[in-house]
Parts: structure tokens; sequence; C-alpha cells
């Protein structure tokens, strides 16, 4: 299973009590909804369901943590930073994502529980099998975070058939795909094609390679 960090009260109390209120409508039980929000590393913001400035004030606050978990995982990706997303997500109470690991776009994976006060936490496994199974227990303003590898960092999620679940991802990304293959000694080719092809397999299948 993968190294993974926990981290209680990731939030300070006003960005946990702005995020965790914030009204972004509702989701069908067998839904999800994915609210785009990246700051890059000249400085440039994409937003929706955020303001820049709560954007810009997220990245201020946390970005050096974050930083500091990567050079823990996985010193060599630290320089390969791009930009941050801080993606506001909602799934619906039936609502699952199957077993991934995912993008080696992705240098550090985030996820922040944010309400209801109870729910299901992220699912880890030991590989694709979904072998030796561990949740990480849904405690709001819990933060759970981990650098993927390809063989070794498998996880899903789902709603607890009960409630929304309401969840910040907090990533730190790359565009240099090329270069993260040379570190975790994959092939380009292969994990290029692979990546291409992920959304269309979700999308009609709801599988991904």
């Amino acid at each position: 299973m993968i190294k993974y960090k926990i981290i209680d009260n990731f939030l300070d109390e006003d960005d946990f009590k702005n995020l965790s209120s914030i009204d972004i409508g509702n989701v069908s039980k067998s839904e999800i909804k994915i609210f785009h929000n990246k700051i890059f590393n000249n400085g440039v913001i994409e937003n929706s369901c955020l303001k820049k400035n709560d954007v810009k004030k997220l990245f201020d606050n946390y970005h050096d943590k974050a930083l500091k978990m990567l050079e823990d995982f996985n010193p060599a990706k630290v320089p390969l930073w791009d930009y941050s997303e801080f993606h506001i997500t909602i799934t619906g109470s039936d609502y699952i994502y199957p077993i991934h690991r995912d993008s080696p776009y992705k240098l550090l994976s985030g996820v922040i529980y944010l309400a209801p006060a109870d729910n299901k936490g992220t699912i880890l496994y030991d590989n694709k099998k979904g072998e030796n199974m561990k949740e990480i227990e849904w405690k709001q303003n819990r933060g759970l975070f981990f650098s993927r590898s390809e063989n070794n960092s498998y996880h899903s999620y789902q709603g607890d058939k009960k409630s929304t679940r309401l969840t910040l991802v907090y990533n730190l990304m790359t565009t240099n795909l090329k270069e993260v293959c040379n570190i975790e000694k994959t092939n380009y080719s292969k994990i290029k094609i692979r990546e291409y092809l992920n959304p269309y397999l979700y999308r009609f299948f709801k599988k991904v390679l």
C-alpha cells in the first residue's frame, strides 16, 4: 500500500467554514460534479465556484505545506510542479468511483473532507484487485495526501448511501509527463496512450486502465 499522510484540521477555521458551507447546488444520488479551480506557477488563476482571491488565499496558506509533503514522499518530483488544483467535488450518496491509480500528472494527491459530519472516506488498496482494503475514516477537515506511483497507489471513493459528500481536492500538478515517467521508470508512450484513453473509458464503460 502506498505511503500516505493524514492531517486533521488541515484547513484553518475560516477556510474550512467557507468551503464546507459553499453553495454549489445539488447532485442526484448517482452523480458527481467537480468544480475546477487552478493556480499556475506564473500566478494565473482559472476558477469556477471559488473567487480568484479565495484560490490565491488557499495557495498562499497551504502551498508550502503541500510542497513539503511532496518532498517527503518523492523529492525528485518537486521541481516538476507547474500548477495547483483546488477542486470542489460533490458526490451523490450512491455514487461509486472505481479502484484506480491517479494520473501521473498529479505529483501530490490530496483530499480534504468538508461535509457532512459523517460519510465514507477514501479507500486505499494494495492493488487493482482491491486486496488489503483500508478506509481512511471520514472526519471533517481531515486531509489525506500521497504521491502516486505506477504500481502502488490504488484507491477509490464513494458515497455512504445516505448523504451527499463534499470534498476539497488539492493536487500539485505537472505538465511534464515525460520526466515523471523517467522518475518512475515507466514507458512514456504507453502511459501517454493510457492517459488519453481513460476519460473515454470511464465516460462510456465506467472503467479505467
